[in-house]
């Protein structure tokens, strides 16, 4: 959660101008296009998102100085406006401290979490980073979690002659999945696991349709199992690809990212990512939540 609260010492101490003498200790910057106050309450957001307690506190000098807490994990930035409209963030080590504050593993992929609203940000718990090998190649693409039996739903396309899959759960664990259903035709798989794990709730908040041009948000796992965000926009009507109806949007599809749930703004399942159109980064698209329930055999209920 983020607490209005006052900074606890060690944060007075965090992110020196320079390091000590005679000191090897460096402070690490990075440049958003941003204002300072919005720089600083996206990485807020980010945070809290990822379970850290997080405190702020603002300085005379215009400077937003933000500590975590997680556990044993802490960590410490301050946020500096570079002008009206671009600010700083900076981090690293500072002398005499004897745990050393550090910077969220990607500060750009904090930013881009912390610009999401907190609906979407709340289904990252059920994405699921999924590999497995086909004919002596790895391929990794994303799921998600839903009902509470220990089910996931992803794409299809790669994986004839699969039967096992390797999943890597938001908890850090790894568990087997096997192929429990696949349907090239709609291009969707369902995979088993072992044991019961809660995952997203189908009979929750779902969008089968959407609106031309209302902002969608992907959450895909890269190719280092870390889960990525994606904000994009709902191109146009659906298009049919192969007799099946497809979202087309403009928005950055990145490998790995195939099988990973989209949401429109208020955390209501979108669909699932399906790929990129060929030769392009920002063009992709989405299989709708229809498909989604048909190929499950849920009934189909109206859009809300």
């Amino acid at each position: 959660m983020i607490a209005p609260s006052c900074l606890p010492r060690i944060a007075l101490l965090l992110l020196i101008s320079a390091p000590a003498s005679g000191g090897d200790h460096t402070i690490a910057a990075h440049s958003v296009d941003l204002p300072a106050p919005e720089t600083a309450a996206r990485l807020e957001r980010c945070l809290a998102a990822s379970g850290f307690d997080v405190t702020r506190r603002e300085t005379q000098g215009a400077e937003i100085r933000i500590f975590a807490s997680r556990g044993e994990e802490v960590r410490g930035l301050l946020v500096s406006p570079r002008s009206p409209l671009a600010s700083i963030v900076e981090w690293g080590p500072t002398s005499g401290e004897a745990q050393a504050p550090g910077a969220p593993d990607d500060i750009g992929a904090c930013l881009e979490r912390g610009g999401a609203p907190s609906e979407v940000l709340a289904g990252e718990k059920y994405v699921a980073c999924l590999r497995a090998r086909r004919d002596g190649r790895e391929i990794r693409f994303s799921g998600l979690l839903i009902g509470v039996e220990g089910t996931i739903v992803s794409t299809a396309h790669d994986l004839d002659r699969v039967e096992a899959v390797s999943v890597r759960l938001r908890d850090g664990r790894i568990v087997l999945g096997t192929i429990g259903k696949r349907d090239p035709f709609r291009d969707l798989s369902r995979i088993d696991l072992a044991e019961p794990v809660p995952g997203f709730s189908l009979e929750g908040p779902l969008r089968d349709r959407l609106t031309p041009g209302e902002p969608v948000y992907s959450l895909g796992c890269t190719d280092g199992g870390a889960v990525r965000l994606r904000e994009g926009q709902v191109a146009g009507i659906p298009r049919k690809s192969g007799g099946m109806p497809l979202w087309e949007v403009r928005m950055e599809t990145i490998p790995g990212s195939s099988g990973g749930p989209a949401f429109d703004v208020g955390g209501n399942l979108a669909g699932l990512v399906k790929g990129r159109f060929r030769g392009t980064k920002d063009r992709g698209y989405l299989i709708p939540v229809g498909t989604i329930l048909e190929f499950l055999g849920t009934v189909k209920r109206g859009d809300r």
